[in-house]
């Protein structure tokens, strides 16, 4: 009886069956767990190329405009903009209008819009973007318009990592005009324009 069971036992031992199962059932969590990491990271990428995609394309809409930027052309941008990033949240835009003086070696504010609770841009925040070196050297009087938007993540599966929002930046110049202007109901008698106007 001992002698059958010392066989059984070693048989047991030398049998290989089942050894593939044993170590799928180890590595399955890992595997699956890479799995969710790379496609919330993968998906993350994706929405911040998407987020500055549709930036540049407000700014190359905006930098070919000759007519005055009015409140209905600011909320159908930022409706643009929430379109082309598909984005369950509200997003946040803000159109700047940016000189510099050489002479007083000065960034101002020319006009700001914005929507979606973002703020409009400073001469302060300005200063602080210029000490921060966020904005390019510009000649004199030189007119940039300035695109910022935020796009609000929340990642589809929780692995460690919080909702949080991409920004983004986009400097360009006026294509077809010197200067871009705002107005707020489309009348020359409320356009705030660059002091070159």
């Amino acid at each position: 009886m001992i002698q059958r069971l010392k066989n059984r036992v070693r048989a047991f031992r030398r049998d290989e069956e089942g050894s593939i199962i044993a170590e799928a059932v180890t590595m399955f969590p890992t595997l699956f767990a890479c799995v969710i990491a790379m496609f919330v990271f993968f998906d993350a990428f994706r929405n911040q190329s998407i987020n500055l995609k549709a930036a540049y394309t407000i700014s190359d809409a905006l930098s070919r405009e000759s007519e005055y930027i009015d409140n209905t052309y600011m909320v159908n941008t930022w409706r643009l903009h929430r379109f082309l990033t598909n984005s369950p949240t509200l997003t946040q835009l803000r159109v700047s209008v940016i000189q510099y003086d050489e002479d007083d070696d000065k960034h101002t504010v020319s006009w700001s819009a914005s929507k979606g609770g973002i703020g409009e841009l400073t001469n302060s925040a300005l200063n602080s973007m210029v000490a921060d070196e966020q904005i390019p050297v510009m000649p004199d009087g030189e007119t940039l318009i300035i695109v910022q938007t935020a796009v609000n993540y929340t990642p589809v599966f929780s692995i460690g990592v919080e909702s949080f929002n991409f920004e983004n930046m986009i400097f360009t110049r006026p294509r077809f005009t010197p200067q871009l202007c705002y107005s707020h109901d489309g009348s020359f008698g409320q356009a705030e324009c660059p002091q070159s106007s």
